[in-house]
Parts: C-alpha cells; structure tokens; sequence
C-alpha cells in the first residue's frame, strides 16, 4: 500500500489506489476565520469549525465560499510554494487539513510520497528545508514512512512512461511554476519560479482596481478562453491574457537559460515532449497560447533540445499526485 499527496499553494490532492483504478481527492488549502457568534449558528448548518488556539476557523471549498459571503480575507497556510511565514496558525490549519485528507495509513510505515517544489530562482531566502522537514514529520506522526520528492519530477512518472521516463515537465500551481527536465528518471534539471498562478491574479487586480475575487471569477467560468478571452470578457478578460502571455514568456526563458547554462550536460539523444500541468494550466486556451509564445521566441533565440511534442498531462490537476503514487507504488 501505499499514497501520493500533492501538497499546492491552493489546493491538496491525494492519489490511492481504487482496486484497479486510481482515486484522486481533492481539498483547497484555504481557510477563513469566524467569531464566536458565527460559529454559533454552525449548530443548525452543515459547516463545521476547526479550533485551533482558541479561534475558529472555517477550512477548505467552504472556506472560499464564507470568505466571500463574509467579506473577510481567505487565507491561506502556504505562499509561492511553501509554509507561508506571515500566517501565524499556517503550521496548524494545513496540518488538520492534511489529516483530513490522506486519513490514517492501511498499514504500518505506509509509503508516503508527497510534492516538495524546488528551490524558486527569483524568491529570495525562499529554501525548502522547514517546509519539506516541517511536512516530512507531520506525515510520520500519522503513522506514513514519509518521502519529498520533486513536483515536477512527479509529472514524468504520470505522463511520460511511453517514452522512458525522459521529457520535460512544467507544474503551473497557484504558487510557482516547477520545472524538471529528466532522461530516464535522473532529474538533470530541476528549478522553479515564484511567478504562477497567483502573480497573475494580483497583478491583474492591481491592474485594472478590481479585486482578486472578480479575477478568479472570470479565470473559473467554464466559457474563459485565453484565445478569445477580449471577446466575452472585455478588459478583463484581455489583462488576464496579457499576465498570462508574460508569464508564459517568463518560464520559456528562464528553461532555456538553465538549459544552457548546463554546458551541455543535458545533451537528451533524442526529442523529448514538454509535458504541462497544474491548475493554473488548466483553462481553456493555455496550451495554445504556450505553443504560440513558445514558437515566437525560438524564432529569436537557440532552442537547446529537440520537442517531441507539446502536451498537457492527461489529468493537469491531479498529474502530480498520480506521479508521487505511481512513484510510492514502485518503492513499496
């Protein structure tokens, strides 16, 4: 037996085995706090509080849901990737957020295998040691033999089995962009940046003086198309573009650059696919526009390997998670 959990800036999934199919559940890592009156009228709802320290707090999907009914800020336990230092019960939220979600293990030392991002090349002091030590105890004291590995990484083990192992894989979540390049599951490169899903819903606020929430509800109807997105959604719909595209061009160059500054250590023998995923990449039009700013800028500049091709994982949001089980089950 055994289970893998991707633990994301907005959200938490786990992957478990279903007799023969995978099971992937999902739950925001997200949480909105309620005074005493509030939780009061709990009793006769279907919401439930978490106490922690005193004070309650509304967790999870429903979390977003009261932040707005409330107008109250949704926090969340994590930033850009990581244990989010500013918030002073993250370490606590996230935790009963976790255990909520994975449960109990099957079997003593149960295997483990959860997402851990790489360290982000523009977020200074950003290391990953408290987070992966800060996760790594949380799952043992469950009762799991826990293992970090890479989130990217995890992405070739869900999606790239049909060509060995070897691809490039690129995770948009709400907190970085994680990138890994692997051939035959060595992690030749592995880096992130801090500038994903949640850098293009601030500054698309900040943009145009509407607030985050009016952006997320535009980046989540079902009809958003990045490549027709002026045309339903005005100046919104064009500024979340516009983010889009930049960071889009952001990631590009920044795997080109990495890729080179490599001195030819990455010399993949063969063409090898770019695999994308998270839900950040998960709307409708993304992998067009990926491809479109991907072809304008080779035009300017040396692509160091050769493409396959250029997909999205079978399953962008939970890719991570099938990745870190297919991953536990081998090691099991």
């Amino acid at each position: 037996m055994a289970i893998g959990c991707d633990i994301g800036t907005s959200n938490l999934l786990v992957a478990k085995k279903a007799g023969p199919d995978v099971e992937v559940k999902r739950l925001r890592n997200a949480f909105v706090e309620i005074n005493d009156e509030q939780k009061q009228h709990l009793a006769s709802s279907s919401l439930s509080a978490v106490e922690i320290k005193g004070k309650s707090y509304i967790v999870g999907d429903e979390a977003v849901a009261m932040a707005r009914i409330l107008s109250r800020p949704l926090r969340r336990p994590m930033a850009s990737g990581i244990l989010n230092p500013t918030e002073v019960d993250a370490r606590a939220v996230v935790g009963a957020l976790v255990k909520a979600l994975v449960g109990e293990p099957q079997q003593p030392d149960e295997l483990c295998a959860f997402s851990v991002p790489a360290v982000a090349l523009d977020l200074p002091g950003g290391n990953t040691v408290w987070h992966t030590g800060f996760f790594t105890q949380l799952l043992e004291q469950l009762g799991y033999q826990a293992e970090p590995v890479n989130e990217a990484l995890a992405i070739i083990y869900s999606d790239c089995a049909a060509e060995d192992h070897c691809g490039i894989a690129i995770s948009h979540g709400a907190g970085q962009v994680n990138v890994a390049a692997s051939y035959k599951l060595l992690g030749n490169l592995q880096f992130s940046i801090a500038r994903s899903g949640d850098w293009i819903d601030r500054n698309t606020s900040a943009a145009l003086g509407v607030s985050v929430a009016d952006v997320l509800k535009v980046k989540e109807d079902p009809h958003f198309d990045l490549m027709d997105a002026e045309e339903t959604f005005d100046e919104l719909g064009l500024a979340l573009t516009f983010h889009y595209r930049a960071m889009i061009k952001y990631e590009i160059g920044h795997l080109l650059e990495q890729w080179r500054s490599m001195k030819g250590q990455l010399n993949f023998p063969e063409p090898v696919p770019i695999v994308l995923s998270g839900g950040t990449a998960a709307i409708k039009g993304f992998l067009e526009l990926w491809c479109q700013q991907f072809d304008s800028m080779k035009k300017k500049m040396p692509v160091p390997f050769k493409i396959k091709e250029i997909r999205m994982a079978q399953d962008p949001f939970g890719a991570v998670a099938r990745g870190l089980l297919h991953y536990a089950l081998a090691k099991a």
